[in-house]
This record gives C-alpha cells, structure tokens and sequence, in this order.
C-alpha cells in the first residue's frame, strides 16, 4: 500500500497534481526534495545529449513535459515508417511462416502506438463500433500481408 502511494505522489510530479505549498515551509521543503527525487530518475533514465537539453529545467512535470512534445512527433515518425513497411515488406522466397511472423511484429508494434483512448463503459452502439474497428483492422491486414506474398500465392490473391 506505502508502495502504491508512493508512486501515485511520483506520477503527481511528473503530471503537475502534486504542487509546491508556498505557505508551509516544511511541505515546500518535502516537495523539493520529492521534485529533485524524480528528476534525478528522469535525467538517468535519457540519453547523455537529452539530459543537456533538459538539465537546467528545475520541475519534473517541465521536464516530462517538454520530453512529451519532443518525442510525441516521433511517434508519428515512427507509426509512419512501420505503416510503410507493413506494405514494402515481402516475402522474398521466405517460408509463409516467417514472413507472417516480419508482418505481426510490424502490427504489434504499430499497435503498441497507438493513441486511442481507453472504453470506460460499454454501450451496445460502442460495442458494435469496436467489433466493426476490429474487423476492419483484420481486413487491412490480411491486404497488407497478401500483397507481400510472392507470386506463386497469386491464386490465394484472388
């Protein structure tokens, strides 16, 4: 239970619901300590040449903040170059198995991405919604993997 707390007051500094009481010199005291505590964990887990771009920023929420923007148009970058690739990849002579195998892990990882935001209560209209998402999700794959297979699958194709 400590544990959990403790890490929700962390979550807190990172996304700002924890602030500074100017009022009471003991809490403000705890809370930079706290602050410090988290950017210290931010600045080990970057990169040598991020943590100069963030070194002089002194809330962890800032911090998190401009690392959110920085590598949120990555993520684009990113999503774009997979959906590229889940139409270049081929099979190239491969065993179906293996080429299948290239295809999923380009469909988890693009999965992994994605920004849809979580169904806090189920509807039947919202339920019917995520079976016709999902449907067509499988659809879109199985083009994507049939325009790779090689061309003695070409009968599968049509």
């Amino acid at each position: 239970m400590e544990i959990a707390l403790a890490s929700k007051r962390k979550l807190g500094f990172v996304t700002g619901a924890v602030k500074r009481d100017k009022d009471d010199p003991n809490k403000a005291d705890m809370w930079d300590t706290a602050n410090n505590m988290v950017i210290s964990w931010i600045m080990g887990s970057v990169s040598p040449t991020i943590a100069k771009s963030i070194l002089f920023i002194n809330s962890a929420r800032d911090i998190w903040t401009q690392l959110e923007r920085r590598f949120l148009v990555n993520n684009a970058a990113r999503k774009y170059m997979l959906n590229k690739a889940a139409y270049d990849t081929l099979q190239n002579g491969r065993p179906v198995s293996e080429y299948f195998t290239d295809m999923k892990a380009i469909w988890e990882e693009l999965e992994s991405l994605s920004d849809l935001p979580p169904i806090t209560h189920m509807t039947p209209d919202i339920n019917g919604f995520v079976k016709a998402l999902e449907k067509n999700k499988k659809e879109q794959h199985l083009f994507q993997f049939l325009v790779g297979l090689d061309d003695d699958y070409g009968n599968l194709r049509s």
